[in-house]
Parts: structure tokens; C-alpha cells; sequence
């Protein structure tokens, strides 16, 4: 009996642990508290983690952001390191700077982060302390460092919940009784035109004409008239009627002037999901700060969202997979690349009971390329 108690908290333990999903994005600052470090332009910064795990190997970015005289600065750098689950302890190490708009005035360090996860409520936390990467010219600083995220509500409830909202405002048309009134005037001024029988007045004056026209009938001039041989001019007419088309060509050219145009692009794989189910939701929000990225979505080459801004609010979609294929695509174009470049997206997936985090990234070269493969597909 004992033994098989063991198992159960054997299990448990190791559920609990594999629970603790560090992969995704966490956001927060760190703080400076050495007295010599004057970089950064002060001693508090906006720090986000961007991070993937595998195992027990980390990769990703950082992105560090503050101000300074007035000025919005930011620095994007990669990042390695290494994962201890049982521990629950991660340390991140930032190796490459690959977008900046720092001044060399101001100094710019590379930083290790040692930080030990642990949750309350509905949030996850990454707290622990950071220090400078070794054989950096100056005073670097060290400090502390938390960072957070929440635990996400399934998307589908969500999802659900603007079809209820949005399905009551529709059904309040409160102006329609209005037309019915104005109807019946309108019928009473019609009736009274067509009782008054002007046609009546005008017999006369074409008797008078008839008799005058009697008088010329020896004028041979009026021949002429029989000149419905004009064939020649029918052909012309037949022939012309092929060129005239050109008024449909002009709806056309209205119809493409109102729809949106997209730029032929190169595109950039970034991940190939298998999903379960042949229908499933996507969320997506604004990867680091929000910054105005605009985005216009595709999925198996059909537009399905056009020009919509990413926030910290969703953009959710449901998405069903063609059959017909064995690979759907999702592509995401960058309309924008906001204030600060490039144009980057968090995108969650529920796929059931699964659920998957995907980091996003588009520019005005390439376009972000998501695969979703059905699996009961590849089982026929």
C-alpha cells in the first residue's frame, strides 16, 4: 500500500513539474542598486523576456526599454541559457545586440538574469537578481529583477462570449415602424396626375396637321425616309458593340480600387503545429510593447483578418483546417512596423485541450508562415 502511494505522489510531482511551462513571454522591469552605474538613463527599466525551452536549454530574446530626456529608447538582444526544473530556477544570458537605438553616450550592457519562478493567484513570477556579462568596459551595474504573466483564460470562452454580445444589438431595429406612415401619402399625391386627362386637349391641332401633310405628299423628297438599307450603319453598330464593354471594366476598376493591396513577399517558417482537431482558435496580441503594429492575416491564401492593430487585447479567430490539404498555412503581413521594428506578434492556439504559444515576426521583406498539420489526416 505504501508503495503504491509513492507512485501516486511520484506522479504527481512529476505532473506538477511539467506544468511549469517557462516557454512564452514575461514582463516586468529591473533595477539598478549599485550606487556607480549611470547608464540607461536611470536606474529603473521595462524588461521583457522572450523565451523558449527545451529541455533544459533556453534561447530567445530580451527587450529592454526607457527614457531619457524626453526620448523613447529601446535595445532588442539574443539571448541563451539553461532551464532547472526541479528547482525551478532559469538563467538567461543576452549574447547578440540585434536592434538598438541607444546613443554611444549612454551605455548599453549586456546582462545575466538568475530568476526563480513561483506562482500566486493567477500569475506566474520570475523574480531573482541580474548582473553585468564579464569583460564589459566600465561600471555595469547589478540589481534585481520580476517579471510576470498571467495565466490566460481559454480563448473559446472568450470567443463565445462577443457572439452573445454582439447578437442583442441587432435585434433592437426600433426604426423600422417609421416607413409604414409615409407610405400611404405618397400613394394619395400619385392618384390625383393620373385622373386629369390632359391627352383630351390635344385632338384637334392633329387633324389640322393631317390636312396639310395631304397638300405634300406629291414632294418626293420625303423618300429618303425609306432608307432603312442603312445596313451599313447596323454592321457598325454589331462592331462597336464589342468595345463597348468598357463600362463593366470600370465597376471593376472600382471594385479593386476598394480592396486592399498586398505586396508579394517573401515568407519565413517559423513553426509546423499538429492539431487534433479540424477546428481550433487563435489569439493574437502584441509581442513586447505595444507600438502600433498593424497586421492583415491568411490562412490557405484566403485574407481573414485585414489591417487590424495588435494590443493587449486579442484578435481571435476560428480557424477549420481544408481537408483537402495536407498542410494549412497562416500567414501573417506586416502592414506596419510600428514604432519600434519589427512588426512582432504572441499568438496562442487552443486546440482542444491543447494549447500552444507561437512568437511571430514579420517586416516588409518577409512574412511569418505558421503550419498546421491535422493529424487524423495523416492517420486515413
Amino acid at each position: 500500500m505504501t508503495k503504491f502511494i509513492h507512485v501516486i505522489l511520484f506522479v504527481f510531482f512529476a505532473i506538477h513539474l511539467s506544468a511549469q511551462n517557462f516557454t512564452g513571454q514575461w514582463k516586468g522591469e529591473f533595477v539598478d542598486k549599485s550606487s556607480a552605474f549611470t547608464g540607461w538613463g536611470g536606474d529603473r527599466c521595462e524588461y521583457v523576456l522572450e523565451i523558449e525551452c527545451d529541455g533544459s536549454k533556453v534561447t530567445g530574446y530580451s527587450y529592454t526599454y526607457f527614457s531619457d530626456g524626453g526620448k523613447r529608447y529601446y535595445t532588442i538582444c539574443k539571448l541563451n541559457g539553461t532551464l532547472n526544473k526541479a528547482s525551478k530556477y532559469i538563467e538567461v544570458k543576452e549574447t547578440e545586440r540585434t536592434k538598438t537605438n541607444v546613443p554611444v553616450t549612454i551605455r548599453n550592457c549586456f546582462q545575466i538574469h538568475r530568476l526563480t519562478y513561483f506562482q500566486k493567484d493567477d500569475e506566474q513570477i520570475l523574480e531573482g537578481t541580474w548582473i553585468p556579462v564579464p569583460n564589459q568596459e566600465g561600471d555595469c551595474g547589478f540589481g534585481t529583477t520580476v517579471l510576470s504573466r498571467r495565466v490566460l483564460q481559454k480563448n473559446p470562452a472568450y470567443y463565445n462570449n462577443n457572439v452573445t454580445k454582439a447578437t442583442p444589438k441587432k435585434t433592437t431595429p426600433a426604426v423600422k415602424p417609421k416607413p409604414a406612415p409615409a407610405t400611404p401619402p405618397v400613394a394619395k399625391n400619385t392618384k390625383p396626375p393620373v385622373t386629369r386627362p390632359k391627352p383630351k386637349i390635344t385632338i384637334p391641332p392633329p387633324v389640322v396637321k393631317a390636312e396639310i401633310k395631304k397638300d405634300k405628299p406629291p414632294v418626293v423628297k420625303k423618300e429618303p425616309e425609306k432608307k432603312p438599307l442603312e445596313v451599313i450603319p447596323e454592321k457598325v453598330i454589331n462592331s462597336n458593340k464589342l468595345p463597348d464593354p468598357p463600362v463593366v471594366r470600370e465597376d471593376v476598376v472600382q471594385k479593386k480600387i476598394n480592396e486592399p493591396v498586398f505586396e508579394k513577399r517573401n515568407s519565413n517558417l517559423i513553426k509546423t503545429i499538429e492539431i487534433d482537431n479540424a477546428s481550433f482558435t487563435v489569439s493574437l496580441y502584441d509581442n513586447g510593447e505595444i507600438d502600433g503594429d498593424s497586421i492583415s492575416l491568411f490562412f490557405n491564401g484566403k485574407l481573414v483578418i485585414s489591417h487590424q492593430r495588435l494590443s493587449d487585447k486579442p484578435l481571435t479567430l476560428k480557424l477549420e483546417v481544408d481537408e483537402n490539404k495536407e498542410i494549412n498555412e497562416l500567414i501573417m503581413y506586416a502592414d506596419n512596423l510600428g514604432s519600434i521594428p519589427p512588426n512582432t506578434a504572441l499568438m496562442l492556439v487552443n486546440d482542444g485541450d491543447n494549447r500552444y504559444e507561437v512568437r511571430i515576426s514579420s517586416d516588409l521583406q518577409k512574412s511569418g508562415v505558421i503550419r498546421f498539420v491535422h493529424k487524423e489526416k495523416n492517420k486515413q
